[in-house]
């Protein structure tokens, strides 16, 4: 059943915060490969700490970014408790070469040395050999956090094998994220760890910065020269679920907008209550606006003959591995709603009639129909004063407010499964509401209502929920030997408990792998151990 929600933060008035009164957030990755092909998903697991304590921060930012510094792919994802695992489907038109992988907060990049974390990946394309400018590229000359890492070696197993770790080797912490996948050999040692922010010019902080320890924030901007700061903005937002906020700008023509619980939508739709004038209202990035130092430069790629068995390889897995992989995605939970409407007419328990007007005259008394200047208008019943209100009330179809109720009236409310009326004053944020007249259509659309003229339909980033293989193996073992088994990932865990993972599992893929295993030590910092081995017959 659809709902309804209003979302009232009156924290924003907070959101003008200085830099000193919040936390510094560190920020690590772990992601359970760094080569790949284009159409593959590459999984990761963040942590964000502040103070040796898991962040606040309740929605993190990741990017990929080429060699020109451009991002080439945007993701916002949800956190909790200062953590999150997370994916990136790899998009089918990339050029081969190396990425940059990169994640953050709202305000981590602008708040301490390790607020970005940085790491390098490999991406294949068959149709597309990297450009002349990746191979011709100057050697990488950065110090990266490879020296840092303590390193151990494995014995050699065979194709098609089960083996096992020695206990030693695994950490003692509860919580381990685990990753067994094949060597890069195209990131030499000082390209193959993660940096942080010492690859970017000083990243002055913006005068305005915006903490998300209750959800995402919408940011945007008005640039009228006379800036009317009693004006209302409604951003609308719909998908499963519609949400309402509002806000009104600032003297800089700054508006936040907190989405809070809300995590699934698939679009926004923005308006003004001066519905005179043309809206003037740009919804600005939130991802980070970071300069690279000069002297840094994205390694060169250069893919030879002699390349060719191990490029198939990674082709084959990634053109195989989305038919047999198991994975499972996760759905946002639905979120409280309110208001608490004193009336609820569910349309299809009365005579449907040709249109809302008169709908509203027959069966709806606490909503009054008035003409004023030829054209339709609502009054709403005062239920406490027992009164009819004078001003006009907050008329909503599906959370997206409509200002032309003369059009509404006309329109023929077939699609529309319910009127939620509220006869009481309603606050939302600054703005006091004379009532409220909802309606709800079946597919939360509108009921093919038109989009008001004087509003502006936004394709905003959607929030990513995250998804998990069905087995960390990937698929489940022993392999039937109907599946090509060509994984270049073998394990993937994020929540690995040695105590119940005994046996691994290599496939047809020869190479050297990578076990890579994080965790937070008793001290509450990040820690990572990486090992290698070779596989072959």
């Amino acid at each position: 059943m659809k709902k309804l929600i209003f979302a009232c933060f009156f924290l924003l008035l907070a959101l003008s915060v200085e830099a000193q009164s919040l936390p510094q957030e560190a920020v690590y990755a772990h992601l359970s490969k760094d080569i790949a092909a284009t159409g593959e998903s590459i999984h990761f697991k963040v942590f964000i700490r502040a103070n040796s304590q898991y962040s606040d921060s309740k929605i993190a930012y990741v990017e990929l970014i080429d060699r020109t510094y451009q991002p080439v792919l945007q993701v916002i994802f949800p956190l909790e408790d200062g953590q999150s695992e997370n994916y990136l489907d790899i998009p089918t038109n990339l050029q081969s070469d190396h990425y940059l992988f990169r994640v953050y907060t709202r305000i981590s990049p602008y708040l301490g040395d390790l607020g970005v974390y940085n790491q390098f990946i490999t991406i294949i394309n068959p149709e597309a050999p990297p450009s002349v400018e990746s191979a011709s590229a100057k050697p990488f000359s950065f110090p990266s956090s490879s020296s840092k890492t303590p390193q151990f070696n494995l014995q050699p197993i065979g194709t098609n094998s089960s083996f096992e770790i020695q206990q030693n080797l695994l950490p003692q912490a509860p919580k381990t994220t685990l990753s067994i996948s094949l060597k890069n050999p195209y990131l030499t040692e000082t390209s193959r760890g993660y940096f942080h922010s010492e690859i970017y010019q000083n990243t002055n902080a913006p005068k305005r910065l915006i903490p998300e320890p209750f959800g995402h924030i919408v940011y945007a901007r008005t640039m009228d020269t006379d800036i009317d700061t009693t004006e209302t903005y409604f951003l609308s937002s719909h998908g499963k679920q519609s949400v309402l906020n509002s806000s009104k700008p600032s003297l800089g023509g700054d508006l936040f907008f907190e989405l809070g619980a809300l995590k699934e939508y698939d679009f926004l739709i923005a308006q003004s209550s001066n519905q005179d004038k043309q809206l003037d209202f740009s919804p600005q990035s939130p991802f980070a606006n970071l300069s690279f130092k000069n002297e840094f430069n994205f390694p060169p790629l250069v893919l030879e003959e002699k390349d060719k068995a191990f490029l198939q390889q990674v082709i084959l897995a990634g053109r195989t591995g989305s038919y047999f992989f198991e994975e499972e995605k996760n759905e946002f939970m639905p979120i409280a709603t309110g208001f608490v409407a004193d009336k609820i007419y569910k349309l299809d328990d009365y005579t449907r009639f040709e249109n809302i007007e008169v709908t509203l005259k027959e069966y709806v008394p606490e909503v009054l129909v008035r003409r004023q200047q030829r054209k339709m208008i609502l009054k709403v019943q005062d239920k406490p004063l027992a009164a009819v209100f004078e001003e006009n009330p907050l008329v909503l179809i599906d959370a997206m407010p409509v200002f032309d109720v003369d059009r509404l009236g006309k329109f023929d409310p077939q699609k529309i499964e319910k009127l939620e009326v509220l006869s009481r004053e309603f606050f939302l944020n600054k703005d006091r509401f004379a009532g409220v007249v909802s309606f709800i259509s079946f597919e939360n659309d509108f009921g093919g209502f038109d989009l008001p003229e004087n509003s502006l339909y936004l394709n905003y980033w959607t929030i990513q929920a995250g998804k998990k293989y069905m087995s960390p193996h990937l698929v489940q073992q022993p392999v039937s030997p109907n599946i090509p088994d060509f994984r270049t990932t073998l394990y993937w865990d994020t929540d690995f408990h040695k105590a119940a993972e005994s046996l691994f599992y290599t496939s047809h893929t020869s190479g050297k792998y990578e076990m890579k295993q994080s965790f937070i030590n008793e001290k509450g910092d990040w820690q990572l151990q990486i090992g290698e081995f070779s596989v072959g017959d």
